[in-house]
Parts: C-alpha cells; sequence; structure tokens
C-alpha cells in the first residue's frame, strides 16, 4: 500500500511523534527548515515515493503511523548522504532508523531482503557473501589466490553490539 493511500484518512498522532522524537538524540528533526539538500544528494531518490525532507516534514507532524506502515522506510540505502549534506543536523537517517525500529516493535511486515542482510551480517560480518573475482585473463580468483586474509566470522561483542545498534 503505498504512503499516499494511508495519508487520505490520516490524523497526526502527537504521542508517536514525541516517541520518535526521544530517541533522536544527536538530530534534531525539528530544526528542518526542509531545504531539501538531503533529497538531492539521496542515493535511493528513485526508490522512493517520497522524498528524505518529507520523511522529516511528516514525522514533525506526527504521521509516524503511517510512515511505519508503509514500504517507503525500508528503501534507504543508508549511505548517510543526507547526513552529510544537512546544514542543521537534523538528517532523514536517523529518523528513518527510528521509524524502522518502531516497526519492527510493532511486528510490522519487514521486507524478507531487509533480514537477509541482517542475518548475514550477524553469521559473516558482511553484507554480502564473498565472491570470485575474474582476472584480465579470465581465470576464476578467490581471496587466498589474490593473497588477502581469510575473513573472520564476528565474534560475541560484534553481535552484541550490532543487535544494539539495530535497537534489538
Amino acid at each position: 500500500m503505498s504512503l499516499t493511500d494511508l495519508m487520505t484518512m490520516a490524523k497526526s498522532n502527537k504521542m508517536l511523534q514525541r516517541q520518535i522524537l526521544s530517541q533522536l538524540w544527536e538530530v534534531h528533526p525539528d530544526e528542518c527548515f526542509q531545504c531539501m539538500r538531503c533529497t538531492s544528494g539521496c542515493t535511493s531518490l528513485k526508490l522512493l515515493e517520497l522524498k528524505p525532507h518529507e520523511i522529516v516534514l511528516l514525522t514533525n507532524s506526527g504521521f509516524v503511523e503511517e510512515l511505519v506502515s508503509s514500504d517507503i522506510i525500508w528503501t534507504c540505502a543508508s549511505c548517510l548522504k543526507c547526513r552529510e549534506r544537512c546544514p542543521q543536523k537534523a538528517s532523514p537517517y536517523n529518523t528513518i532508523m527510528a521509524l524502522r525500529n518502531l516497526a519492527v516493535e510493532r511486528e510490522a511486515k519487514v521486507p524478507e531482503v531487509y533480514m537477509k542482510v541482517v542475518a548475514q551480517i550477524l553469521e559473516t560480518g558482511l553484507m554480502q557473501q564473498v565472491k570470485m573475482v575474474t582476472s584480465r585473463e579470465m581465470q576464476p580468483l578467490n581471496r587466498k589466490k589474490l593473497g588477502l586474509p581469510k575473513i573472520q566470522c564476528p565474534d560475541d561483542k560484534f553481535k552484541s553490539s550490532f543487535m544494539k545498534a539495530l535497537g534489538g
């Protein structure tokens, strides 16, 4: 369901707005003056139905439930360009992460691809599996042949820190 459909009958929920804003101690989304620098640098803009600056605006306006119920918060590539570009330190990235955490808390539908990436990171410490590469001579090469060190599996400290960063 698109966010436009969810917004047609929406009412602002100030309690959820305060809950999200209380989680954002480093950034100040209420200081966003909608300059759109975050949106102009967004790598996922072509995938997003809604622009990053609008996510901040809707969160500030109390439309958290609608954002949590939409797929939009899961299309962010987490590249952090919005954070680098924001002159007010009101980056949409932190708002999107807080909305994702709320969605998981409420057991909303989390995209399967996202869960696979999280499982892969917990298992190997990497976002994607290590792949063979091909040389210019069309010879398949692995890490050992390239002289690269073996990748160590993450320890319990890493897993604990990672889960804490995810809000779990």
